[in-house]
């Protein structure tokens, strides 16, 4: 391993529900900083993907809203990421059947190129990152990951 150290050797905790979720944190950084450098060959940000991810696996095609809600970002972001993707010719975006205040976003086959193109060795990342796990512990982590997501969640809404 290189110099650089883990959260738990720079600081110490006494509180290990502390520890925890630090570990949660510096996990989620250090995540965002790989997918920066592994998307930067193939899109110009990690929310493109994730954007061209969901709406290739959508059963529909998805609003701004429905995209904000699922990606956890800004609608008012989104609006600008989704009009370059427009512009670069990655999706396309209509006036909803449903609602003409919204818009239906797809990807165009440019976009469904480039995403082919992408997901394989994104895949082949994420294997490589959790390849010190085997299915139990995955299926463990997965768990105890959705409990603190909801929790989350919850004293999110609970709390103005």
């Amino acid at each position: 391993m290189s110099e650089k150290k883990l959260y738990n050797e720079i600081l110490k905790f006494e509180d290990r529900k502390h520890e925890a979720l630090m570990g949660v944190w510096w996990s989620g950084l250090l995540l965002k900083k790989h997918a920066r450098k592994f998307f930067q060959e193939y899109l110009s940000s990690e929310v493109q993907f994730n954007i061209m991810i969901l709406l290739k696996y959508a059963e529909h095609p998805l609003s701004q809203r429905e995209l904000s809600e699922r990606l956890l970002v800004d609608k008012s972001n989104l609006t600008g990421v989704c009009g370059r993707m427009e512009a670069a010719g990655l999706l396309t975006r209509s006036a909803s059947p449903g609602d003409q205040r919204a818009y239906a976003l797809e990807l165009t086959p440019a976009g469904r190129d480039i995403l082919e193109h992408v997901e394989g060795p994104y895949r082949e990342r994420i294997r490589s990152f959790m390849q010190g796990f085997d299915d139990q512990e995955i299926a463990r982590f997965t768990e105890y990951l959705t409990r603190l997501q909801r929790e989350l969640i919850r004293q999110e809404e609970e709390r103005p």
